[in-house]
């Protein structure tokens, strides 16, 4: 009887030990699939991508509204959240006061870029590079 106790005892503690090892890999996941560097990433990425696929003339709009949004929250104006700097061939992300994302894009164009405050989408303007 005392041995069936003990075994009962055990695996209850086994069960509450792995509930609570897997709610805080669950927690954490989640925490850092929905954190503003994730978000910097894929924008500067995205951008990047898109101007590398374009060619000198073309015009292309990017709906960036829930960056925006959450750039916002973070305290970081529409105008300094994304930068595009056509001399280094960068496109820069901010989503936060300390944290910022660069990714290179290899065309060589002149980007030009301007957010549109009013539908939250990033213009950009590919011209021909006069280097």
């Amino acid at each position: 009887m005392n041995k069936k106790a003990g075994i009962l005892h055990e695996n209850v503690i086994f069960i509450i030990l792995n509930v609570v090892f897997f709610s805080v890999m669950f927690l954490f996941i989640y925490l850092q699939g929905s954190s503003v560097h994730v978000i910097e990433e894929e924008t500067a990425k995205q951008v990047a991508l898109l101007i590398d696929a374009s060619k000198p003339g073309t015009e292309i709009e990017v709906n960036l509204a829930d960056f925006f949004e959450k750039a916002e929250k973070k305290g970081i104006s529409r105008e300094k959240s994304v930068e595009i700097d056509s001399d280094r061939n960068l496109v820069i992300v901010r989503g936060s006061e300390d944290s910022f994302y660069e990714y290179s894009f290899f065309n060589d164009v002149d980007v030009g870029y301007e957010i549109k405050e009013k539908n939250d989408f990033l213009i950009l303007v590919m011209g021909k590079n006069e280097k």
